[in-house]
């Protein structure tokens, strides 16, 4: 899959139930995202949850090196 042309490996996402999406990379990324809170979703979902998200939405990696949509951008999916 790819987001906006950019590779996603990632098969989890978590998320805040509003506007926050960020792609789980490892198990470490899952674990944090638990402790946080975040609903872990698959990643075959994510056009689903993008769509029922707030306009503040952004998709990011957990650590935050990589975002695929900035806040207030287009999704794209390939």
């Amino acid at each position: 899959m790819k987001i906006n042309n950019l590779e996603v490996t990632s098969t989890l996402l978590a998320y805040d139930r509003c506007h926050k999406i960020y792609l789980l990379e490892s198990e470490n990324d899952r674990n944090e995202a638990i402790d946080t809170g975040y609903e872990i979703i698959g990643i075959d979902q994510l056009e689903k949850v993008w769509n029922n998200s707030c306009g503040l939405r952004f998709i990011c990696n957990w650590t935050t090196t990589t975002t695929y949509v900035a806040q207030d951008g287009k999704l794209v999916l390939s």
